[in-house]
């Protein structure tokens, strides 16, 4: 598989070095105009199977060069394929292999949090106030780690799962993730979850359970 990395920010240059040491890519290709010291840079999307991008800009990129992406929004869109690639996104999907998920919770110094509950995270996240809110239509609690680490945490009814590491490699990852969701139909990751935390593990993030 052929992968176009479209210049929408660092979460998605952090994705392509994930992509480009995974089985199963090819080559991964930055689409111009951009310089890269990593990765080749090509005019358009040419022999691209997919795209992968942030941000509502790389939505109107993707349409423009015709080719389906892999994104971090919330919901779908036109021309997204994989969409909740993201650390919100990996929470839910940590949530979605637990029965009867209680506490399903991200932290990330990018994410704004709030007070309406206390959430305890992995250290070095520790305990932090959290809003309640949703994405992608399910329950998610989010708070504003203070440091340069991020944290999810799905806690069901059996066990507890969670997933710690530095907040742009975290984000990174779950971007370059969704890889394993593109198939032919659009879809979010946690609907193929097992499939999605396995790449995301495959790729460097450590998950934990107890």
């Amino acid at each position: 598989m052929k992968v176009g990395v479209l210049v929408t920010g660092d979460t998605a240059v952090r994705a392509a070095h994930s992509l480009a040491a995974h089985k199963g890519i090819d080559e991964v290709v930055v689409i111009g105009p951009a310089r890269s010291k990593s990765f080749d840079v090509v005019p358009d999307a040419g022999e691209c199977q997919v795209l992968i991008g942030t941000g509502p800009d790389a939505v109107k990129k993707a349409l423009k060069l015709d080719r389906p992406l892999i994104w971090d929004g919330e919901e779908h869109a036109d021309g997204v394929a994989v969409y909740g690639a993201s650390p919100q996104g990996l929470a839910v999907a940590l949530a979605a292999r637990e029965s009867d998920p209680r506490v399903v919770a991200v932290a990330h110094p990018d994410l704004e949090g709030g007070d309406d509950h206390l959430v305890r995270f992995p250290d070095p996240v520790g305990q932090l106030g959290v809003k309640d809110a949703t994405y992608g239509g399910r329950r998610l609690a989010i708070g504003q780690a203070n440091d340069k680490y991020a944290a999810c945490i799905a806690i069901g009814a059996e066990r507890r799962v969670t997933v710690i590491d530095e907040g742009p490699f975290l984000a990174g990852i779950a971007l370059a993730a969704g890889v394993a969701v593109f198939n032919e139909g659009p879809r979010a990751v946690w609907e193929e979850a097992l499939d999605y935390l396995r790449t995301a593990t495959d790729m460097g993030l450590v998950m934990g359970a107890a």
